[in-house]
């Protein structure tokens, strides 16, 4: 017996807050929907299993509900039978019976099992809804009580401790489940973690991942060194499981699938270290060697300005613009100071001008001010920053001291 395993397809996420986000999540979806067919046709692919998260908020839109009928329509009209579980995506804590899952199933696309199992021969499917880990004992025991003679896969939406994830992952503690409190006779179809094909180290139990990608260290990683753009890592694969079941034999046979296609998430890692920003932004050129074409793409600048240099003077506003036909520029900045150099105290230009009047004036309020001003006028808002410094000073139009060039 062929079964597909697939989860974490999150219907409905706005990723970023990107609508073609949302969109590519769909994509995603259909795209294994059409790989599953496909596999029915080629191999006999009998049912298909939904771990968890089908949807990204338990209270899905309309067009996300049409896309989940769409696919789950094609999967029925095929010959396939779809049985999901419920992901802590899916269902509120407060009221986890009524949810979108349950209403796919009492339109009669799909199989909605939560603490319940439905057989194929000697072979029993047992579906669990996703618990908060104060409540994984209630689990275990239901799951013992529903358990067959024969073969058992069982499918769940938690984190198995122990099993070595890559990446940090939200609630892994809120839904975690010991693995020594799982009975050892069985298979296990789980959700929850992404990473595709992810192995627990002693029990049966695999995770297909997500269907899209979730996390920037997923992505397709680059290094700027020098001008030059090296590559750090592919993108993560994403897909599915077939599961190739021997009923009497007992043993599950995994084989993982990985979908083609899907948007390029790209990130990018540049380095300051302390050259001046003239030598910097000539660097920065190295950035336009790429195609960006369609991709989301995330910068991530990090380290030390040089002596006496501003954020303002890298030029780092200059990113998006070497970035061309990229569906979205994210550039993010954790840089620092460079606070000594032999021994001595070096401070910057907005540092050593703060330390100045702080000594002479001794007022906080009227130092920040003129701070505020010099930034104002660096970017040529001239008027603003007179009406700044008057306000500190508490002065009117007619000083004639202050005079800008």
């Amino acid at each position: 017996m062929l079964i597909a395993h697939i989860s974490d397809v999150h219907l409905g996420r706005r990723q970023y807050g990107l609508e073609a986000r949302a969109r590519d999540y769909e994509l995603a979806f259909l795209n294994a929907v059409n790989e599953i067919i496909k596999l029915r046709e080629e191999r006999g692919v009998d049912v298909v299993l939904v771990t968890g998260d089908l949807f990204d908020n338990p209270r899905p839109s309309p067009s996300t509900y049409l896309t989940a009928i769409k696919g789950f329509s094609r999967l029925r009209d095929s010959g396939l039978e779809v049985i999901v579980t419920r992901g802590n995506h899916d269902a509120s804590v407060i009221n986890p019976v009524d949810n979108p899952i349950s209403v796919l199933s009492s339109s009669g696309l799909v199989k909605y099992l939560d603490l319940d199992y439905v057989d194929y021969g000697k072979l029993r499917v047992i579906g669990l809804g996703c618990v908060p880990s104060s409540d994984h004992g209630k689990l275990t025991r239901g799951l013992r009580e529903l358990m067959g003679s024969g073969l058992n896969i069982i499918m769940m939406h938690q984190y198995i401790e122990g099993t070595p994830y890559r990446y940090p992952m939200p609630n892994i503690d809120y839904y975690t489940i010991p693995a020594s409190e799982l009975p050892v006779d069985a298979y296990y179809a789980v959700g929850h973690i992404h990473e595709h094909a992810l192995r627990h180290p002693s029990l049966n139990a695999v995770y297909p991942g997500s269907l899209e990608i979730w996390d920037s260290q997923e992505f397709e990683t680059y290094m700027l060194n020098d001008g030059k753009l090296s590559k750090v890592k592919e993108q993560d694969p994403k897909g599915f499981l077939l599961l190739n079941v021997d009923e009497g034999g007992g043993r599950v046979k995994v084989e993982p699938i990985k979908l083609r296609g899907g948007r390029r998430m790209i990130k990018i890692l540049v380095n300051v270290n302390g050259e001046s920003p003239s030598v910097f932004r000539e660097h920065l050129s190295g950035l336009s060697s790429l195609n960006y074409r369609d991709a989301y793409v995330e910068v991530n600048v990090t380290g030390v300005l040089g002596d006496g240099f501003s954020i303002r003077d890298y030029g780092f506003n200059t990113i998006k613009g070497l970035i061309r036909d990229a569906l979205k520029v994210n550039v993010k900045l954790t840089v620092t100071r460079r606070s000594s150099v032999k021994g001595q105290v070096v401070y910057g230009l907005m540092e050593l001008i703060q330390s100045v009047l702080g000594k002479n004036l001794g007022n906080g309020s009227i130092v920040n001010a003129v701070l505020r001003a010099l930034d104002m006028v660096s970017d040529g808002k001239v008027n603003e920053a007179r009406v700044t410094l008057e306000k500190a000073l508490e002065i009117g139009d007619d000083v004639e001291w202050l005079q800008w060039s």
